[in-house]
């Protein structure tokens, strides 16, 4: 059935460009899953550190994507033994979750330009949250469905899977971060997680109200943003390389290499050092205006205007270049007198390094807003 006419598209007014982006780590400094497991569960941010390390193993290194979604899904049962429900999880991300510095403003403006997605690994009470707080509307957010007041649990299988989280605390947190060249050794922590993991998840979870949650806790991981921007791409008919993908957290590698090797733009915002390595761009920054600007130069520019401003980021560039929109870059120079946003061109020779100071700006800026949200409560 051919396409239906659309005059529009036939006078060639049609949008060329879009965003994609993370929210995690880009419009709130937090990692909001993290987060809600440290409120419920016993050593419950170790406990998602463990999980999450598991799942990049056995999808980056181990090649093995399996049935289930990844790590959101194997955290439900344990949310909902420690009495987790949807109300209070709301509750939770309403009361809790903090913005970066001008990311309402940030989404305001970008709204206004061009089309915007956010493809967010966070469960879709927190995606509420974030779009709520920011004005970023509902239907153009993918995330993770969880529903826990679906599932009954009884009192003996949740006193199990309570023992069960008590049994993973206990693991140690391999050091080793992977990407699609990780090699397929395996130090003896990530062998001892590997195998403790696969049968929890495989074996002794493998019944009851916890398989039909994991089941049914549709996860927005590793794989699923690549098929997720696949999904955009077809619906607003816009080629990867007018794709600008703003990413943060280390599941975004396999979505950003997906953008670069399509000649879009992979940009990290305070990424981890695995987004980064995925990445053309690197930003630092605790305010959301720098994202801002690059985007309005992504509009007007293309891909390469944003690499060739990155590649000469300085405050001399800034002061001597005409932009599309001025007022933003002259408003990036008033507010950073002294020193300006970090804003990096990715090549071999600096991605380890600026991975790093990536890494640890984004756990310092994490850290920062936990205290502040911790004075205030």
């Amino acid at each position: 059935m051919p396409d239906e006419y659309d005059p529009m598209r036939e006078m060639g007014f049609v949008d060329d460009r879009e965003l994609v982006l993370e929210p995690q780590g880009i419009l709130t400094p937090a990692n909001t899953t993290r987060d809600l497991c440290e409120h419920f569960i016993p050593n419950g941010g170790k406990i998602f550190d463990l999980i999450e390390r598991y799942d990049m193993i056995t999808t980056l290194v181990l090649n093995n994507n399996g049935t289930d979604n990844g790590t959101l899904s194997y955290l439900a049962p344990l949310l909902k033994a420690y009495g987790a429900t949807d109300y209070t999880v709301s509750r939770f991300f309403t009361d809790n979750i903090p913005l970066t510095d001008h990311a309402a403003d940030t989404m305001r403006y970008l709204l206004d330009i061009m089309p915007v997605f956010m493809d967010s690994m966070v469960y879709e009470h927190a995606a509420d949250a974030i779009c709520e707080k920011t004005g970023v509307p509902i239907d153009v957010t993918g995330s993770c469905a969880l529903t826990l007041d679906d599932f009954h649990m009884p009192v003996n299988e949740a006193r199990e899977i309570r023992k069960i989280a008590a049994e993973i605390a206990k693991l140690r947190l391999p050091s080793d971060l992977y990407d699609e060249d990780s090699p397929l050794e395996l130090d003896a922590d990530e062998v001892r997680l590997v195998n403790v993991l696969d049968d929890v998840f495989q074996n002794r979870l493998r019944s009851g109200s916890a398989f039909e949650m994991m089941q049914e806790t549709s996860s927005v991981g590793l794989s699923e943003k690549a098929y997720a921007l696949l999904d955009i791409r077809k619906s607003t008919q816009i080629d990867l390389d007018g794709v600008m993908y703003a990413g943060s957290e280390s599941s975004d590698y396999q979505v950003l290499d997906l953008v670069r090797e399509g000649g879009g733009l992979a940009l990290s915002f305070n990424g981890t050092e695995a987004a980064v390595h995925g990445s053309d761009v690197a930003v630092i920054s605790d305010d959301t205006t720098v994202l801002t600007f690059l985007g309005s130069v992504f509009f007007d520019t293309g891909v390469q205007g944003v690499i060739d401003l990155a590649a000469q980021w300085s405050r001399k560039y800034l002061e001597n270049t005409e932009f599309p929109d001025q007022n933003l870059a002259d408003e990036i120079l008033r507010m950073y007198p002294r020193k300006l946003p970090e804003v990096y061109r990715i090549d071999d020779g600096n991605k380890d390094q600026i991975s790093t100071r990536s890494e640890a700006f984004r756990n310092k800026l994490m850290k920062r807003a936990k205290l502040k949200a911790a004075k205030t409560t």
